[in-house]
């Protein structure tokens, strides 16, 4: 069993996913620390709450919580233009797209799973529990409760 946030009807959730343009780039786990920063800004001035969370070298996946009428949209420019102007020293590294999807009742806990899951996905790793830029370590799931969608 996990001990993941439950869902509630007083939170918005909203899976999105940050890309940089280059596919082939490690820069977001090379600077994993202005990467952190950025996401603590975003939470404390705009009032991010990250459910979940993995980073992948070139993307990062995240599951929010917002308060019902907010939106993530501000948020995710303040951590994609504070990591440009600190980690790439302001040249554009970000994939124009942006998509951002309202999940509601038993998605919740699946998109959970999904971005939990990332790193086996990829490739990087054999078990998601071995990935060390997940929330997957803050949450303690175990490792049996995870699969590969």
């Amino acid at each position: 069993m996990t001990d993941l946030p439950a869902p509630s009807r007083f939170f918005s959730h909203f899976a999105v996913t940050l890309r940089l343009a280059d596919a082939t780039s490690d820069l977001l786990v090379r600077r994993i620390p202005v990467l952190r920063d950025c996401v603590a800004l975003a939470r404390l001035r705009r009032g991010l709450e990250i459910d979940t969370a993995t980073v992948l070298p070139a993307e990062m996946h995240l599951l929010c919580r917002m308060m019902p009428g907010d939106e993530p949209g501000s948020a995710l420019r303040l951590i994609r233009d504070g990591f440009a102007r600190h980690a790439a020293d302001g040249r554009p590294i970000w994939d124009v797209e942006l998509p951002i999807t309202r999940i509601h009742g038993p998605a919740i806990e699946a998109r959970r799973r999904f971005i939990l899951a990332a790193p086996v996905r990829a490739g990087l790793v054999r078990d998601a529990a071995d990935w060390p830029y997940s929330s997957l370590h803050h949450h303690g799931a175990p490792r049996r409760d995870l699969a590969v969608a």
